[in-house]
């Protein structure tokens, strides 16, 4: 049995997709179905709504300790890397700490080693993947650029930071399109939606679909900061299954990237400051010009 469904969750640093990747697994476990999530962010904090906040070791941090210990293999066992709870298998790839090293390299390493530990055949109903979306780095848009993954669904919101990510995220969906890629995005979903519309705009301007709108809500952001899924709550599982939904039947779309400027001006609706001031070299060493005039 191999994968029926793969998906990868992109989305800025904040914007929610661990939150939303967590609370869709459970969700997808609780009917029975057999669900892998991984994270790929160095900050390996993908799983810790799931593991109750606590930190999963690492693919990368198992394979560093092997490594030093000049082991054998250097491909870790499952047993170090994957883990259970709520019915959800899951695992986090790692990275290296900040100012030491590359993230990138460290997912291409990391998709490196779980081919050697045999992934391919491992049995998932869903295999979803975690990704930071704010980073242009090559190696986090892997998915993206080698076709890994069919669909991608994009978390977004009505605030300027994330739409841009988006933008950007399509912008590399459709440049790797071009150059004979099969990724598509499947969606967005609007996260922390206050209602004033902004994601539905842009989701409108780069021709995607949004899969459904997560209001921004005092009981959400404080049961997600106690590491409470809220999936299994009535009041919040429809969210959970629109995006089920999307993933059986939705239609995935090539989508166009947004002029900056016109995701500026029209979609955020931000008012035009008029043109760029250029500095002179007397401004930055006005210091030396009261030595000319003297």
């Amino acid at each position: 049995m191999s994968a029926r469904r793969v998906v990868a969750i992109y989305g800025k640093g904040g914007s929610g997709k661990s939150f939303v990747t967590s609370n869709l697994s459970y969700y997808l476990a609780a009917k029975s179905h057999r669900v892998l999530q991984i994270g790929c962010d160095p900050k390996h904090d993908s799983t810790a709504l799931l593991f109750g906040g606590k930190s999963l070791p690492t693919l990368l941090e198992a394979w560093a300790l092997r490594h030093e210990a000049k082991a054998a293999s250097l491909v870790p066992p499952i047993s170090d890397v994957v883990f259970k709870r709520h019915g959800v298998f899951a695992m986090e790839l790692g990275g290296p700490e900040v100012g030491r090293g590359c993230g990138g390299r460290g997912i291409t390493l990391s998709f490196d080693l779980l081919s050697q530990m045999g992934f391919e055949d491992w049995e998932f109903d869903y295999i979803i993947y975690d990704f930071l979306g704010d980073v242009v780095c090559g190696g986090f848009g892997t998915p993206i650029a080698k076709s890994m993954v069919r669909d991608i669904i994009l978390i977004g919101g009505n605030d300027h930071q994330a739409l841009y990510v988006v933008n950007n995220l399509c912008g590399a969906v459709r440049y790797f399109a071009e150059q004979g890629g099969t990724t598509r995005v499947l969606g967005m979903i609007v996260n922390r939606d206050d209602g004033s519309g902004w994601g539905e705009r842009y989701a409108r301007e780069a021709g995607i679909d949004v899969i459904t709108r997560i209001p921004l809500s005092d009981e959400i952001r404080n049961r997600s900061m106690a590491f409470q899924l809220i999936s299994d709550d009535p009041k919040h599982r429809g969210y959970f299954e629109d995006i089920e939904w999307a993933i059986l039947h939705g239609t995935p779309k090539l989508p166009k990237a947004v002029d900056f400027e016109a995701f500026s001006s029209d979609i955020m609706r931000t008012r035009n400051l008029g043109g760029l001031d250029p500095a002179l070299e007397e401004d930055l060493m006005p210091s030396q010009l009261e030595c000319m005039v003297i």
